[in-house]
């Protein structure tokens, strides 16, 4: 509230002044610490929308470069008769054939490379040691078997020290295969003599159940296909990659066949030209069990698709029996 000045000459509105004078330093001294206040926070405001600006970059930056966990099998290898578990254990380093690594050499003993005429067409995996799983794609057109090969225990294609190489001496390549659709795309090749079991040399369990894999379990898929969209050449020693079981979507429909086929991808890990008929492998039972066979993709890089075996389970029981 202020006084009124009194119009005399002793100046008696000396008071009031002396209370207004207060007054201003006293708002001033307010107004001084409100905006002392306000900088403060807004420092404080400032430094925390930076840290969360800075977490959420590296927030981005972690989506991107994010990796998949990486599935784990904790197995004793006991005998040749034990399958889906290698005397060397497999290890991985990231999730991403096209996009992958090599593998630990002989961490997959059960893959096999298929040459036909002294050239590489595709992969396989043994299931005994005298039958392979393989795509129906990659022999159903060849006019001969005589010139099949399959060689097991290798790692690096340039070095043939312990790998066991067998003629392919009948086929049962499924009835219904289509090469339209890749439906009932698997083939059963029978070797001219059994391999020997070596630590470089086992088998991949199977399983029946027609459930398997389930959608976004972890697979990891091997070969020796392409390794790069834009180049066609091959990687000499065997690769790997960690990928994830998709359901149907506009980008994967398995042409609506769910049962006998499905989607595995992550991000651009995905397997190519030269993977096909190759494992895609998940744990059942803690042990590697080929629940896939490398089948057919739109390019490379986009996931893929893959035949369900434990569809398939009848087929190969009567092909083993009767080849």
């Amino acid at each position: 509230m202020n006084y009124p000045v009194h119009n005399n000459s002793h100046g008696h509105a000396q008071p009031a002044a002396k209370s207004s004078s207060l007054k201003l330093i006293i708002c001033a001294v307010v107004c001084i610490l409100i905006l002392v206040s306000v900088v403060i926070i807004g420092i404080s405001l400032g430094v925390g929308l930076g840290i969360g600006l800075r977490n959420k970059s590296k927030s981005s930056s972690s989506s991107v470069t994010r990796v998949l966990l990486t599935p784990t099998v904790n197995c004793t290898y006991i005998n040749s008769s034990t399958c889906g578990c290698a005397v060397t254990k497999p290890t991985f380093l990231s999730s991403r054939i096209i996009n992958g690594y090599t593998a630990i050499a002989h961490s997959w003993p059960w893959t096999v490379v298929i040459y036909y005429d002294n050239q590489r067409i595709c992969g396989g995996f043994l299931i005994t040691y005298q039958h392979v799983i393989t795509a129906a794609h990659c022999v159903y057109h060849l006019p001969t078997k005589k010139s099949v090969r399959i060689y097991a225990g290798a790692h690096s294609l340039s070095s043939s020290t312990d790998v066991q190489i067998r003629d392919v001496s009948q086929m049962e390549i499924h009835p219904d295969f289509s090469i339209n659709t890749f439906l009932n795309d698997i083939a059963i090749l029978k070797l001219s003599a059994s391999l020997i079991p070596a630590t470089n040399v086992g088998l991949c369990c199977l399983s029946s159940d027609i459930s398997l894999p389930i959608q976004n379990e972890l697979a990891v898929i091997v070969g020796w296909g392409r390794i790069r969209v834009d180049s066609s050449s091959l990687p000499d020693t065997l690769q790997q990659a960690v990928v994830k079981i998709q359901g149907s979507s506009s980008a994967c429909n398995a042409n609506s066949n769910l049962d006998r086929q499905f989607c595995a991808g992550y991000g651009s890990s995905d397997a190519c030209q030269g993977d096909s008929g190759g494992p895609l492998m998940t744990i059942v039972n803690n042990l590697w069990t080929c629940t896939g066979i490398v089948s057919y993709g739109v390019g490379c890089g986009n996931g893929g698709y893959y035949t369900r075996v434990s569809y398939y389970q009848s087929f190969i029981d009567n092909a083993i029996l009767t080849l």
